[in-house]
This record gives C-alpha cells, structure tokens and sequence, in this order.
C-alpha cells in the first residue's frame, strides 16, 4: 500500500509541474528573452563604436537594417550577416550570429536560432560575456521537460553574482526545475529572487506569483 501511495503522489507532484511549466515557463522565457536581446543589442553597439574595424561595422550595421526592415529581405539579411561572420573579428562574429538567431526566431525557425547561438556558445575565440549569453538564450528558445536537466548543468556556471546574466540564469533555473518536476529544488531559487532588491521588479513579482502558486 506504501507504494501505491507514493506512486500517486508522485503522479500529482509530475501534474502540478507541468501544469505550472504551461502556466509560467514560456511567460518567463519570453520576458527574460526580451530584457537580454535589449541588453545584447546595446553590447553590439559599444562593440560597433569601439572597433577599428569601420568597414565591418557598417556592414554590420547595413545588415541589422535590412533584418529591421520586413521578411522580404529575410535572406538578403541572413546572408549579410553570414559575410559578416567570415570576415569580422570575434566580436563581430559573435554579433552576426546572435543577430542572425534572431531573424530566425522572428521567422518561428527555433532550431535553425539555437543553431547559430550554439556557434558562439562553442566559440573559445569570443569572449566570455558573449558565449554565456548565448547559453541563456539557448535555454530560453529550447527549454522542454525533456532537456531540462541538461540546460541546468549548462546555466548553473553563469548564474554566480560576478556573472553579466547571472539573474536570468538564475530564474531560468528555478522553471528548469519546475519543468523537469523538482519543485523543492525550484522553491529556494524563487524564494531568493523574490527576497533579492537587486533584482529586477518584474522577475521578483513573477517568483512571488509562482512561489504562491506551489504553496511555499
């Protein structure tokens, strides 16, 4: 009867975090994808002021115009861009690929995205803030139950204070575990964002939200 008891138990604690993975991981992901895009976006800028190279920033910056500028130019864009990768220095590199994510994201080509940041993310040449950023948003853009785990392993080194992303990573974590069906490990992650005044309002009004919704 033992057994019996703790398989249902276990059935409703895999319910409740599905269900609160469809409730609040893709609303999580989707914010924190909007706040780290903005923060790559003014990245890319200071690396285009900063850079000796003006020829490849403006073709950087020729190539970011025609992704802003409708699907029409999809490809024209996409392949500005990979010009940029073959020429530029990591730093642009590093850009071309991040910005060529997003044109396949806006194209709902989530896999084709996860491909070009898994090119930075494995680039030794790029620099550290770049490469973890593109883990985050790796996690962000294929985060399922049954990647969990593995995208865990792969946050767990960025989310430290000394860390650029280190609130992102922390909050993609905590849903990581929620949808991998460890809520106990989830809860003092949220706890700790919600308690956090350096975090931002919006991540800790959501930790409180979902801290609430799984009875802690």
């Amino acid at each position: 009867m033992v057994d019996i008891f703790q398989e249902v138990e276990e059935d409703l604690k895999r319910e409740r975090s599905e269900a609160l993975w469809r409730k609040y991981g893709k609303y999580v992901i989707g914010v924190a994808a909007v706040i780290v895009l903005g923060v790559a976006g003014r990245e890319g800028w200071k690396t285009y002021e900063h850079s000796t190279s003006i020829e490849n920033g403006t073709r950087f910056a020729n190539a970011i115009e025609l992704a802003q500028s409708g699907d029409e130019n999809k490809d024209a864009a996409l392949a500005a861009l990979d010009g940029v990768i073959a020429d530029g220095d990591a730093g642009f590199v590093a850009l071309g690929h991040f910005q060529k994510a997003a044109v396949y994201l806006r194209a709902g080509a989530k896999e084709s995205a996860v491909t070009e940041l898994e090119a930075v993310a494995g680039n030794d040449d790029i620099d550290q803030v770049y490469r973890d950023l593109a883990v985050v948003e790796i996690a962000m853009n294929s985060a399922t139950e049954s990647n969990a785990k593995d995208l865990i392993k792969r946050l767990d080194p960025i989310a430290v204070p000394e860390n650029a992303w280190y609130y992102s990573a922390r909050e993609l974590i905590a849903m990581l575990h929620v949808a991998a069906g460890e809520i106990d490990a989830a809860k003092p992650l949220l706890t700790d964002i919600a308690d956090d005044s350096e975090a931002p309002s919006g991540m800790r009004a959501r930790a409180n939200e979902i801290l609430k919704a799984i009875g802690a």
